[in-house]
């Protein structure tokens, strides 16, 4: 195998195809035992040729047999494959995610379902401000009751219950 890898550097065509023809179970075994799917094995195991093709001329005797240089290029270039799709779908989930983040609505959009804007802020100006405060911590803020209950020293259903009032308020100011 050494001398075939020897001529392969020179450029010999015959050469090559001597070593893919002699070479091709080792290197589709090795890559199959990485990547675990036939389809990606064979175009690794053809990417293993062409580099071994183009980089023929660095294969050293000395470090080794060239069956031992072309199985560690097969199983770098097995992983180098793995690692890459595994990026690819942590790459797909990121992206799912935030686009999944973008389009839920966030606490302000519940209240402002089927409503105009502009008259939501007309009503809660004429809110007491105590009201208006907690329609929006409560909805826009998105806190929750512990936390308002919390921020203002009374107890969640006092919260609750002044949450209630203010919105039943609003909406009676909203609906004339």
């Amino acid at each position: 195998m050494e001398e075939l890898l020897e001529r392969v550097a020179g450029g010999d065509r015959s050469a090559f195809d001597r070593l893919y023809r002699e070479f091709f179970g080792l290197v589709f075994h090795t890559v199959f035992t990485v990547v675990q799917d036939h389809a990606q094995s064979e175009e690794v195991t053809q990417e293993t040729f062409l580099e071994l093709w183009s980089t023929a001329a660095r294969f050293d005797g000395a470090q080794g047999t060239g069956a031992r240089w072309v199985t560690m290029i097969a199983r770098r270039r097995a992983v180098d494959r793995v690692r890459s799709a595994q990026a690819a779908r942590q790459r797909d989930t990121l992206i799912a995610t935030r686009a999944q983040i973008s389009t839920e609505p966030d606490p302000s959009e519940h209240v402002l379902d089927g409503v105009q804007v502009h008259q939501i802020r007309a009503a809660l100006a004429q809110l007491p401000p105590e009201q208006r405060i907690l329609l929006t911590q409560a909805y826009i803020d998105g806190l929750t009751y512990r936390d308002i209950a919390a921020a203002q020293g009374v107890s969640v259903n006092t919260v609750k219950s002044r949450v209630r009032l203010a919105a039943a308020k609003l909406r009676g100011l909203i609906t004339r």
